[in-house]
């Protein structure tokens, strides 16, 4: 069974039996369960002016984005408080039935 995870044709993340892969390149993520996003790239910038006047924090706000690390797809964002843990996203699956 192969189903799709997210928005969008292709879908972001492909569940594949239990682990979750890139829909763009195929990579391995590991179990849906788990907490995938240590295992992408992250990139973390300001978010100081990144959406205009609402947006000037000063630098501690972050805008955190995570890349496949097989493409480099954009697979998720959040924002975060500099030094906030990562969100700990994790999809769990239910059977069918």
């Amino acid at each position: 069974m192969n189903d799709s995870v997210g928005s969008g044709t292709g879908g972001v993340l492909d569940l594949r039996g239990a682990n979750l892969h890139c829909g763009r390149c195929s990579h391995d993520f590991g179990p849906a369960a788990a907490g995938w996003k240590k295992r992408t790239l992250v990139r973390e910038r300001p978010m100081a002016g990144a959406g205009g006047a609402p947006y000037r924090s000063r630098g501690h706000v972050l805008l955190r984005t995570f890349l496949c690390p097989g493409c480099g797809r954009q697979l998720a964002a959040e924002t975060a408080m500099k030094d906030a843990p990562i969100l700990d996203d994790r999809l769990h699956t239910v059977p069918a039935g």
